[in-house]
């Protein structure tokens, strides 16, 4: 039963036909992170220290996205983006 239907699978796939259509997708992103320096930090201790963090987003906020362009045929094209931000 299984061989019969695995060459059924087979036969179908070698009979059909497909139009294959120009599409292209694009994975992006951008991470901004730098490091910040404070003199005189209040600690615990109520005194003043250097304190030294790394900041995100610096000159942009990190985001990351999807676009693309899809080809439906007849010289019509769906073009989309999907974009998200995160810290």
């Amino acid at each position: 039963m299984n061989r019969k239907l695995t060459l059924a699978a087979v036969a179908v796939a070698c009979c059909s036909s497909y139009a294959m259509a120009q599409s292209s997708v694009t994975l992006y992103g951008l991470i901004s992170t730098g490091i910040s320096y404070s003199s005189n930090t209040k600690g615990a201790d109520g005194k003043g220290h250097g304190t030294v963090m790394m900041s995100s987003g610096v000159l942009q906020p990190p985001r990351w996205g999807i676009t693309g362009n899809e080809d439906l045929g007849s010289g019509l094209n769906a073009i989309f983006t999907l974009e998200s931000g995160f810290r």
